[in-house]
């Protein structure tokens, strides 16, 4: 079987993937206000390291006598042409940070000045002045306009990338960790939300033709109100069309006895006056023709019944006395005189079934057994330590097809007997309509052959 789309999981998919889209578009933009908001903050910091840096550089120079081009060290040292003061000292770099270096010309572009980390870099000497790019490092020059040296402050760390790159993720991984969680607790909004459509649903579910009462529209959201009003709407009108169809099945099977019963009284006397005169076989076959007549009716009309719901009730019977009652009636009619045999079994026999339905089963699940078994062989009614009901007789295996087919209304197998096809269907309808269970088995459990019908009773289905 095909698996249906669920609403509720479509739902839940497209409302996860819109917000994680549009978390993404809000991180995409703070992404790129942050980006733009620390090269700024950098920038600012490269500017004012220059500004800071190059007055103090040139005051340095200006103390040396004479201005060498210097290398200032990692150790702190000066190395160059003049590395100490007139006392003797050693001149000391000016600090700064170790993220960027730069590098001191003096007017004539001439490198007077150079920190150790840029001893290798190659810097134009008509670099403009502010920011610029050099080999894919941040760059920012300056040039004093009264001494006319300028100094180069070249970015030589990454900050700019790995403060990016946590910014992705501080943004990033809480969307990854919290979108199962925006997952789940979406499908659960959905699931509380579409609660009432489940419950609408096992109402529907209830309804069958034993039970056609109107849907309540009260407590439902306004969505689903109307739906329950025009289901409730459908179910009164069909209730009205069975409630109808049923009464005229009924009055009918009952308005038809009467005249039967009396074509067939007639029919019999006037066989019995011709004896064996002209025209007793067709009289024959009138009579066993009407007698076919008055069964069906008695059938159509115990199907009303059912159909009617009086199957079901809400107390425990002991419904022994019935069966014993049933067989003993069969038992003393002149067609199967004495061949049922009952095996007897539990002292009492308790289910939730109204005596006159189960009576109603027995009597056509046993005529059953008796019109298709073996002519003269017993039909054997026994009730099991579960109290479970079996109908067992001998005769012919039933096919497993047909065997599945057997308990529809009209359906009847391989047999020349008469018979409307009813009789199984009516015993398990009041049966299924009590909770109970109505099973067939051929061959009969235990044996090679024959045909078992076991009614499997509200109080002891497992």
């Amino acid at each position: 079987m095909k698996r249906r789309p669920s609403i509720a999981i479509r739902l839940a998919l497209g409302l996860t993937a819109g917000m994680a889209l549009l978390w993404v578009g809000a991180g995409a933009i703070s992404v790129g206000v942050m980006q733009r908001e620390l090269h700024e903050a950098y920038d600012d910091s490269l500017q004012q390291s220059a500004e800071r840096l190059l007055p103090l550089a040139v005051h340095e120079l200006r103390e040396r006598h004479d201005v060498g081009r210097l290398i200032v060290g990692d150790d702190g040292d000066i190395d160059g042409d003049e590395g100490d003061d007139d006392a003797g000292n050693v001149r000391r770099p000016v600090p700064h940070d170790p993220s960027f270096t730069y590098l001191i010309r003096d007017p004539t572009s001439q490198v007077i000045l150079r920190d150790r980390h840029a001893s290798d870099l190659v810097v134009p000497s008509d670099t403009p002045a502010g920011f610029g790019e050099l080999d894919t490092q941040r760059i920012f020059s300056l040039t004093e306009q009264r001494s006319g040296y300028s100094i180069v402050v070249v970015e030589t760390s990454d900050r700019r990338l790995t403060g990016l790159r946590d910014s992705i993720a501080a943004l990033g991984l809480p969307l990854l960790a919290l979108l199962p969680l925006m997952a789940g607790g979406i499908w659960l909004a959905m699931r509380l939300a579409l609660r009432p459509l489940e419950v609408l649903r096992r109402d529907i579910a209830l309804r069958d033709s034993r039970n056609l009462e109107p849907l309540l529209s009260d407590g439902h959201p306004v969505e689903l109100a109307p739906i329950a009003e025009a289901v409730g709407g459908l179910l009164t009108r069909l209730k009205s069309a069975l409630d109808a169809e049923r009464s005229f099945a009924a009055r009918s099977a009952h308005e038809l006895r009467t005249p039967i019963a009396g074509a067939l009284a007639q029919t019999q006397q006037l066989a019995a006056e011709l004896a064996s005169g002209p025209g007793s076989a067709r009289l024959r076959e009138i009579e066993a023709a009407l007698k076919r007549l008055a069964a069906l009716s008695e059938k159509l009309l115990q199907m009303a019944r059912i159909e009617a719901g009086f199957a079901k009730v809400d107390r425990e019977i002991d419904l022994l006395p019935v069966l014993t009652m049933v067989i003993g009636d069969i038992n003393a009619g002149s067609i199967w005189r004495g061949r049922v045999q009952f095996d007897g079994g539990p002292a009492n026999l308790v289910a939730p079934i109204d005596p006159d339905a189960f009576a109603i089963a027995v009597r056509n699940l046993v005529e059953n057994a008796l019109k298709h078994g073996e002519q003269d062989s017993p039909v054997l009614v026994r009730v099991d330590d579960s109290g479970t009901v079996c109908v067992r007789n001998s005769g012919v295996v039933v096919g497993a097809a047909e065997l599945a087919r057997l308990g529809q209304p009209f359906v009847r197998g391989a047999t020349t007997a008469d018979g409307s096809g009813l009789g199984l269907s009516i015993a398990r309808s009041i049966l299924e309509q009590a909770g109970g269970l109505l099973v067939l088995s051929s061959p009969a459990p235990g044996t090679a052959d024959g045909f078992e019908a076991a009614m499997v009773l509200p109080n002891t289905r497992h």
